[in-house]
Protein backbone atom coordinates (compact mmCIF):
# COMPACT_ATOMS: atom_id res chain seq x y z
CA UNK A 1 0.00 0.00 0.00
CA UNK A 2 1.41 3.35 -1.03
CA UNK A 3 2.13 5.93 1.72
CA UNK A 4 0.11 9.20 1.50
CA UNK A 5 1.79 12.02 -0.34
CA UNK A 6 3.28 14.63 2.05
CA UNK A 7 2.39 18.18 0.91
CA UNK A 8 4.74 20.96 1.93
CA UNK A 9 3.26 23.50 4.31
CA UNK A 10 2.12 26.67 2.65
CA UNK A 11 4.65 29.43 3.25
CA UNK A 12 3.32 32.24 5.46
CA UNK A 13 2.35 35.43 3.67
CA UNK A 14 5.23 37.93 4.13
CA UNK A 15 2.79 40.83 4.15
CA UNK A 16 0.92 39.27 7.06
CA UNK A 17 4.15 38.51 8.94
CA UNK A 18 5.26 42.15 8.73
CA UNK A 19 1.88 43.44 9.93
CA UNK A 20 1.75 40.93 12.79
CA UNK A 21 4.98 42.34 14.24
CA UNK A 22 3.34 45.78 14.38
CA UNK A 23 0.22 44.22 15.87
CA UNK A 24 2.29 42.87 18.77
CA UNK A 25 3.54 46.40 19.55
CA UNK A 26 0.29 48.14 18.73
CA UNK A 27 -0.08 50.20 21.91
CA UNK A 28 3.37 51.78 21.55
CA UNK A 29 2.70 52.54 17.89
CA UNK A 30 -0.60 54.24 18.75
CA UNK A 31 0.93 56.29 21.59
CA UNK A 32 3.72 57.57 19.32
CA UNK A 33 1.28 58.40 16.54
CA UNK A 34 -1.02 60.37 18.90
CA UNK A 35 1.96 62.36 20.22
CA UNK A 36 3.30 63.03 16.71
CA UNK A 37 -0.11 64.15 15.41
CA UNK A 38 -0.59 66.68 18.21
CA UNK A 39 3.00 67.92 17.91
CA UNK A 40 2.96 68.30 14.11
CA UNK A 41 -0.57 69.68 13.57
CA UNK A 42 -1.31 72.66 15.81
CA UNK A 43 -5.07 72.62 15.11
CA UNK A 44 -5.28 69.10 16.58
CA UNK A 45 -3.69 69.94 19.95
CA UNK A 46 -6.90 69.60 21.94
CA UNK A 47 -8.40 69.91 25.37
CA UNK A 48 -8.96 66.69 27.34
CA UNK A 49 -12.33 65.59 25.90
CA UNK A 50 -11.28 66.07 22.27
CA UNK A 51 -7.84 64.57 22.96
CA UNK A 52 -9.61 61.41 24.09
CA UNK A 53 -11.62 61.31 20.87
CA UNK A 54 -8.46 61.84 18.76
CA UNK A 55 -6.79 58.95 20.58
CA UNK A 56 -9.85 56.73 20.06
CA UNK A 57 -9.95 57.62 16.35
CA UNK A 58 -6.27 56.77 15.82
CA UNK A 59 -6.60 53.56 17.84
CA UNK A 60 -9.59 52.28 15.87
CA UNK A 61 -7.99 53.23 12.55
CA UNK A 62 -4.76 51.37 13.38
CA UNK A 63 -6.68 48.32 14.62
CA UNK A 64 -8.87 48.26 11.50
CA UNK A 65 -5.98 48.81 9.08
CA UNK A 66 -3.97 45.97 10.63
CA UNK A 67 -7.05 43.73 10.47
CA UNK A 68 -7.40 44.55 6.76
CA UNK A 69 -3.74 43.74 6.04
CA UNK A 70 -3.45 40.61 8.18
CA UNK A 71 -6.67 39.10 6.83
CA UNK A 72 -6.14 40.40 3.27
CA UNK A 73 -9.57 42.07 3.26
CA UNK A 74 -10.59 44.26 0.35
CA UNK A 75 -10.26 47.85 1.74
CA UNK A 76 -13.20 48.94 -0.42
CA UNK A 77 -15.50 46.84 1.78
CA UNK A 78 -14.40 48.54 5.02
CA UNK A 79 -16.17 51.52 6.61
CA UNK A 80 -14.51 54.26 8.64
CA UNK A 81 -14.44 53.45 12.40
CA UNK A 82 -17.20 54.99 14.50
CA UNK A 83 -14.82 57.08 16.61
CA UNK A 84 -13.19 58.47 13.45
CA UNK A 85 -16.61 59.58 12.22
CA UNK A 86 -17.42 61.16 15.60
CA UNK A 87 -14.07 62.96 15.63
CA UNK A 88 -14.67 64.39 12.14
CA UNK A 89 -18.08 65.69 13.23
CA UNK A 90 -16.63 67.31 16.35
CA UNK A 91 -13.89 69.06 14.34
CA UNK A 92 -16.53 70.41 11.95
CA UNK A 93 -18.44 71.83 14.91
CA UNK A 94 -15.30 73.49 16.29
CA UNK A 95 -14.34 75.08 12.96
CA UNK A 96 -11.11 73.05 12.67
CA UNK A 97 -10.29 72.92 8.92
CA UNK A 98 -10.76 69.64 7.06
CA UNK A 99 -7.22 70.00 5.71
CA UNK A 100 -5.85 69.47 9.25
CA UNK A 101 -7.80 66.23 9.62
CA UNK A 102 -6.73 64.91 6.21
CA UNK A 103 -3.12 65.82 6.96
CA UNK A 104 -3.37 63.74 10.15
CA UNK A 105 -4.36 60.73 8.04
CA UNK A 106 -1.44 61.32 5.65
CA UNK A 107 0.93 61.66 8.60
CA UNK A 108 -0.42 58.52 10.26
CA UNK A 109 -0.23 56.58 7.00
CA UNK A 110 3.39 57.59 6.40
CA UNK A 111 4.51 56.80 9.95
CA UNK A 112 2.69 53.46 10.08
CA UNK A 113 3.98 52.47 6.65
CA UNK A 114 7.56 53.23 7.68
CA UNK A 115 7.17 50.89 10.64
CA UNK A 116 5.63 48.04 8.63
CA UNK A 117 8.14 48.31 5.79
CA UNK A 118 10.98 48.46 8.30
CA UNK A 119 9.77 45.20 9.80
CA UNK A 120 9.48 43.63 6.35
CA UNK A 121 13.16 44.42 5.72
CA UNK A 122 14.28 43.40 9.22
CA UNK A 123 12.58 40.01 8.95
CA UNK A 124 14.44 39.25 5.72
CA UNK A 125 11.24 38.21 3.98
CA UNK A 126 11.38 36.71 0.50
CA UNK A 127 10.44 38.94 -2.43
CA UNK A 128 10.84 42.23 -0.49
CA UNK A 129 9.79 44.29 -3.50
CA UNK A 130 6.51 42.40 -3.82
CA UNK A 131 5.90 42.69 -0.07
CA UNK A 132 6.45 46.46 -0.16
CA UNK A 133 4.13 46.88 -3.15
CA UNK A 134 1.38 44.85 -1.47
CA UNK A 135 1.69 46.78 1.81
CA UNK A 136 1.60 50.15 0.10
CA UNK A 137 -1.35 49.12 -2.05
CA UNK A 138 -3.45 47.80 0.84
CA UNK A 139 -2.73 50.65 3.26
CA UNK A 140 -3.18 53.36 0.63
CA UNK A 141 -6.51 51.92 -0.46
CA UNK A 142 -7.68 51.82 3.17
CA UNK A 143 -6.62 55.41 3.93
CA UNK A 144 -8.15 56.65 0.66
CA UNK A 145 -11.51 55.03 1.44
CA UNK A 146 -11.60 56.26 5.06
CA UNK A 147 -10.58 59.81 4.07
CA UNK A 148 -13.34 59.87 1.45
CA UNK A 149 -15.91 58.83 4.06
CA UNK A 150 -14.83 61.12 6.87
CA UNK A 151 -14.47 63.99 4.39
CA UNK A 152 -18.13 63.62 3.43
CA UNK A 153 -19.13 63.36 7.10
CA UNK A 154 -17.18 66.54 7.90
CA UNK A 155 -18.72 68.53 5.03
CA UNK A 156 -22.26 67.40 5.86
CA UNK A 157 -21.83 68.23 9.55
CA UNK A 158 -20.22 71.58 8.77
CA UNK A 159 -23.11 72.53 6.49
CA UNK A 160 -25.64 71.50 9.12
CA UNK A 161 -23.78 73.29 11.93
CA UNK A 162 -23.28 76.53 10.00
CA UNK A 163 -26.92 76.56 9.02
CA UNK A 164 -28.17 76.46 12.59
CA UNK A 165 -29.15 79.41 14.71
CA UNK A 166 -26.39 78.56 17.13
CA UNK A 167 -23.77 79.60 14.59
CA UNK A 168 -25.06 83.18 14.60
CA UNK A 169 -24.96 83.24 18.39
CA UNK A 170 -21.43 81.85 18.35
CA UNK A 171 -20.36 84.64 16.02
CA UNK A 172 -21.72 87.43 18.19
CA UNK A 173 -20.46 85.89 21.43
CA UNK A 174 -17.04 85.68 19.78
CA UNK A 175 -17.31 89.37 18.92
CA UNK A 176 -18.20 90.25 22.51
CA UNK A 177 -15.30 88.26 23.91
CA UNK A 178 -12.58 89.17 21.41
CA UNK A 179 -13.45 92.36 19.52
CA UNK A 180 -12.54 95.55 21.46
CA UNK A 181 -14.73 97.60 19.08
CA UNK A 182 -17.78 95.38 19.03
CA UNK A 183 -21.11 97.11 18.31
CA UNK A 184 -22.94 96.48 21.62
CA UNK A 185 -26.37 97.46 20.34
CA UNK A 186 -26.11 95.15 17.36
CA UNK A 187 -24.77 92.33 19.54
CA UNK A 188 -27.58 92.74 22.08
CA UNK A 189 -30.18 92.71 19.30
CA UNK A 190 -28.72 89.60 17.66
CA UNK A 191 -28.37 87.73 20.95
CA UNK A 192 -31.52 89.07 22.63
CA UNK A 193 -29.40 89.55 25.73
CA UNK A 194 -28.69 92.79 27.62
CA UNK A 195 -25.11 93.54 28.64
CA UNK A 196 -25.78 96.27 31.19
CA UNK A 197 -26.40 94.03 34.20
CA UNK A 198 -24.26 91.66 36.27
CA UNK A 199 -23.27 88.47 34.46
CA UNK A 200 -22.48 84.92 35.51
CA UNK A 201 -20.88 82.67 32.89
CA UNK A 202 -21.27 78.90 33.05
CA UNK A 203 -19.38 76.14 31.22
CA UNK A 204 -21.33 72.89 30.87
CA UNK A 205 -20.47 69.60 29.22
CA UNK A 206 -21.87 66.09 28.98
CA UNK A 207 -20.23 63.15 30.74
CA UNK A 208 -17.58 61.28 28.78
CA UNK A 209 -15.30 62.18 25.87
CA UNK A 210 -17.21 60.80 22.92
CA UNK A 211 -20.17 62.24 21.06
CA UNK A 212 -23.58 61.33 22.48
CA UNK A 213 -24.67 57.83 21.56
CA UNK A 214 -27.72 57.03 19.48
CA UNK A 215 -30.63 56.68 21.84
CA UNK A 216 -28.84 58.68 24.55
CA UNK A 217 -29.88 62.07 25.89
CA UNK A 218 -30.38 64.82 23.32
CA UNK A 219 -27.70 67.46 24.12
CA UNK A 220 -29.97 70.28 23.01
CA UNK A 221 -32.67 69.20 25.47
CA UNK A 222 -30.14 68.64 28.28
CA UNK A 223 -28.55 72.08 27.96
CA UNK A 224 -31.92 73.84 27.59
CA UNK A 225 -33.08 72.19 30.80
CA UNK A 226 -29.83 73.13 32.52
CA UNK A 227 -30.19 76.79 31.50
CA UNK A 228 -33.74 76.86 32.83
CA UNK A 229 -32.70 75.17 36.09
CA UNK A 230 -29.82 77.62 36.68
CA UNK A 231 -32.07 80.56 35.90
CA UNK A 232 -34.55 79.38 38.54
CA UNK A 233 -31.98 78.52 41.22
CA UNK A 234 -30.04 81.78 40.79
CA UNK A 235 -33.17 83.91 40.27
CA UNK A 236 -31.77 85.33 37.05
CA UNK A 237 -33.29 88.27 35.19
CA UNK A 238 -34.51 87.68 31.65
CA UNK A 239 -33.73 84.67 29.48
CA UNK A 240 -30.34 82.93 29.74
CA UNK A 241 -27.99 83.19 26.77
CA UNK A 242 -27.09 79.66 25.63
CA UNK A 243 -24.47 78.86 22.98
CA UNK A 244 -23.45 75.34 21.97
CA UNK A 245 -19.69 75.19 21.43
CA UNK A 246 -19.96 71.68 20.02
CA UNK A 247 -22.15 68.60 20.28
CA UNK A 248 -21.33 67.90 23.92
CA UNK A 249 -20.37 71.34 25.31
CA UNK A 250 -22.21 74.59 25.90
CA UNK A 251 -21.77 78.02 27.48
CA UNK A 252 -24.52 79.79 29.36
CA UNK A 253 -24.67 83.40 30.58
CA UNK A 254 -27.20 84.60 33.14
CA UNK A 255 -28.01 88.13 34.28
CA UNK A 256 -28.11 88.01 38.08
CA UNK A 257 -28.18 90.26 41.15
CA UNK A 258 -24.81 91.76 42.20
CA UNK A 259 -24.98 89.84 45.48
CA UNK A 260 -26.22 86.61 43.90
CA UNK A 261 -25.07 83.62 46.03
CA UNK A 262 -23.34 81.10 43.75
CA UNK A 263 -23.40 77.88 45.78
CA UNK A 264 -22.10 74.86 43.84
CA UNK A 265 -23.51 72.38 46.36
CA UNK A 266 -27.05 73.70 45.93
CA UNK A 267 -26.74 73.56 42.14
CA UNK A 268 -25.26 70.03 42.31
CA UNK A 269 -28.26 68.88 44.36
CA UNK A 270 -30.67 70.37 41.83
CA UNK A 271 -28.80 68.70 38.95
CA UNK A 272 -28.98 65.34 40.70
CA UNK A 273 -32.70 65.76 41.36
CA UNK A 274 -33.26 66.65 37.70
CA UNK A 275 -31.06 63.73 36.55
CA UNK A 276 -29.13 65.96 34.17
CA UNK A 277 -25.94 64.19 32.96
CA UNK A 278 -23.73 67.27 32.92
CA UNK A 279 -20.74 68.78 34.67
CA UNK A 280 -20.79 72.49 35.40
CA UNK A 281 -18.11 75.14 35.98
CA UNK A 282 -19.31 78.51 37.32
CA UNK A 283 -17.60 81.83 36.69
CA UNK A 284 -17.75 84.98 38.83
CA UNK A 285 -20.47 87.62 39.05
CA UNK A 286 -19.25 90.83 37.37
CA UNK A 287 -20.95 93.85 35.71
CA UNK A 288 -21.10 95.07 32.12
CA UNK A 289 -19.20 93.91 29.05
CA UNK A 290 -15.96 93.65 31.01
CA UNK A 291 -17.76 91.49 33.57
CA UNK A 292 -19.20 89.34 30.78
CA UNK A 293 -15.64 88.66 29.58
CA UNK A 294 -14.10 88.17 33.02
CA UNK A 295 -16.81 85.76 34.12
CA UNK A 296 -16.32 83.78 30.90
CA UNK A 297 -12.57 83.50 31.51
CA UNK A 298 -13.17 82.43 35.11
CA UNK A 299 -15.62 79.71 34.07
CA UNK A 300 -13.18 78.44 31.44
CA UNK A 301 -10.37 78.24 34.01
CA UNK A 302 -12.63 76.37 36.43
CA UNK A 303 -13.54 73.92 33.66
CA UNK A 304 -9.87 73.36 32.80
CA UNK A 305 -9.22 72.58 36.45
CA UNK A 306 -12.10 70.08 36.61
CA UNK A 307 -10.82 68.34 33.47
CA UNK A 308 -7.36 68.21 35.02
CA UNK A 309 -8.73 66.65 38.22
CA UNK A 310 -10.59 63.97 36.29
CA UNK A 311 -13.53 61.85 37.42
CA UNK A 312 -12.89 62.57 41.11
CA UNK A 313 -13.79 66.25 40.71
CA UNK A 314 -17.20 67.46 41.95
CA UNK A 315 -20.04 67.70 39.44
CA UNK A 316 -20.30 71.46 40.01
CA UNK A 317 -17.30 73.71 40.68
CA UNK A 318 -17.34 77.47 41.28
CA UNK A 319 -14.29 79.52 40.31
CA UNK A 320 -14.43 81.40 43.62
CA UNK A 321 -13.81 78.19 45.58
CA UNK A 322 -10.77 77.14 43.53
CA UNK A 323 -9.42 80.50 42.33
CA UNK A 324 -5.84 80.21 43.71
CA UNK A 325 -5.31 76.85 42.00
CA UNK A 326 -7.30 77.69 38.85
CA UNK A 327 -5.26 80.84 38.20
CA UNK A 328 -2.13 78.68 37.99
CA UNK A 329 -3.57 75.97 35.75
CA UNK A 330 -1.17 76.93 32.94
CA UNK A 331 1.96 76.44 35.08
CA UNK A 332 2.13 72.66 35.75
CA UNK A 333 5.91 72.41 36.10
CA UNK A 334 6.14 75.25 38.60
CA UNK A 335 3.23 73.79 40.54
CA UNK A 336 4.93 70.39 40.62
CA UNK A 337 8.14 71.92 41.97
CA UNK A 338 6.24 73.83 44.65
CA UNK A 339 4.32 70.70 45.68
CA UNK A 340 7.45 68.59 46.06
CA UNK A 341 9.36 71.34 47.86
CA UNK A 342 6.49 71.63 50.34
CA UNK A 343 5.36 68.02 50.80
CA UNK A 344 8.52 66.07 50.03
CA UNK A 345 7.93 62.33 49.65
CA UNK A 346 4.24 62.78 50.47
CA UNK A 347 4.00 64.15 46.91
CA UNK A 348 4.58 60.71 45.37
CA UNK A 349 1.72 59.36 43.26
CA UNK A 350 0.31 56.30 45.00
CA UNK A 351 -3.02 55.44 46.62
CA UNK A 352 -1.68 55.24 50.20
CA UNK A 353 -0.18 58.72 50.13
CA UNK A 354 -3.21 60.07 48.29
CA UNK A 355 -5.34 59.02 51.29
CA UNK A 356 -2.98 60.82 53.70
CA UNK A 357 -2.88 63.96 51.52
CA UNK A 358 -6.65 64.20 51.25
CA UNK A 359 -7.15 63.63 54.98
CA UNK A 360 -4.59 66.32 55.82
CA UNK A 361 -6.16 68.72 53.30
CA UNK A 362 -9.61 68.41 54.84
CA UNK A 363 -8.11 68.58 58.35
CA UNK A 364 -6.46 71.94 57.59
CA UNK A 365 -9.56 73.22 55.76
CA UNK A 366 -11.72 72.48 58.82
CA UNK A 367 -9.36 74.40 61.13
CA UNK A 368 -7.80 71.15 62.43
CA UNK A 369 -11.07 69.68 63.61
CA UNK A 370 -10.87 65.89 63.89
CA UNK A 371 -14.64 65.60 64.18
CA UNK A 372 -15.41 67.80 61.18
CA UNK A 373 -12.80 65.98 59.10
CA UNK A 374 -14.23 62.61 60.10
CA UNK A 375 -17.74 63.76 59.17
CA UNK A 376 -16.62 65.05 55.77
CA UNK A 377 -14.59 61.95 54.92
CA UNK A 378 -17.15 59.62 56.51
CA UNK A 379 -14.57 57.80 58.65
CA UNK A 380 -14.01 57.39 62.40
CA UNK A 381 -12.38 60.22 64.37
CA UNK A 382 -9.54 57.89 65.40
CA UNK A 383 -8.85 57.14 61.74
CA UNK A 384 -8.39 60.84 61.06
CA UNK A 385 -6.07 61.16 64.04
CA UNK A 386 -3.95 58.23 62.86
CA UNK A 387 -3.67 59.53 59.28
CA UNK A 388 -2.75 63.08 60.34
CA UNK A 389 -0.08 61.82 62.73
CA UNK A 390 1.24 59.46 60.07
CA UNK A 391 1.54 62.30 57.54
CA UNK A 392 3.21 64.64 60.03
CA UNK A 393 5.62 62.16 61.61
CA UNK A 394 6.61 60.01 58.66
CA UNK A 395 6.98 62.86 56.16
CA UNK A 396 8.36 65.45 58.62
CA UNK A 397 5.69 68.12 58.12
CA UNK A 398 5.34 71.12 60.42
CA UNK A 399 1.68 72.17 60.63
CA UNK A 400 2.44 75.24 62.72
CA UNK A 401 5.28 76.78 60.72
CA UNK A 402 4.05 75.89 57.25
CA UNK A 403 0.25 75.63 57.42
CA UNK A 404 -0.58 77.95 54.49
CA UNK A 405 1.94 76.38 52.07
CA UNK A 406 0.87 72.90 53.14
CA UNK A 407 -2.80 73.60 52.56
CA UNK A 408 -2.09 75.22 49.19
CA UNK A 409 0.14 72.34 48.07
CA UNK A 410 -2.52 69.83 49.12
CA UNK A 411 -5.15 71.78 47.20
CA UNK A 412 -2.94 71.63 44.10
CA UNK A 413 -2.61 67.85 44.52
CA UNK A 414 -6.39 67.57 44.93
CA UNK A 415 -7.08 69.28 41.60
CA UNK A 416 -4.06 68.49 39.43
CA UNK A 417 -3.34 64.95 40.64
CA UNK A 418 -0.70 63.03 38.71
CA UNK A 419 0.26 66.12 36.69
CA UNK A 420 2.06 67.58 39.73
CA UNK A 421 2.97 64.38 41.59
CA UNK A 422 6.11 62.34 41.21
CA UNK A 423 6.40 58.67 40.37
CA UNK A 424 7.77 56.38 43.02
Amino acid sequence: MNAPVQRPEEAPDPVVLAAQVIQANRDDVIARLVATTEAEIAQLEHDEPLHGLLEASITENIVTALHVIINRIDPQTVDAPASAVSYARRLAQRDVPLSALLRAYRLGHAQSLDLVLGEAVRLGLPDPAGTVIALVSLSSAYVDRVCDQIGRVYEEERERWVGTRGMLRQYWVGQLLDNPRVDLRQAEAALDHRLTGHHLAVEAWLHGTAAPLVGGPDPTVVFDRLASLLSTVLRAHGRPLLVHTDEADARIWLTVRPDCPVDPDTIATELADAALPVRVALGIVRPGLDGFRRSTRAAARAKALVLSAGAAAPMVVAFTSVAPVALLVDEPRELADFVFDTLGELAVDDSRRELLRETLRVFLATHRSYSATADQLMVHRNTVHYRVQRAVDHYHLDLDANAFDLHFALMICRWHGSKVLRRE
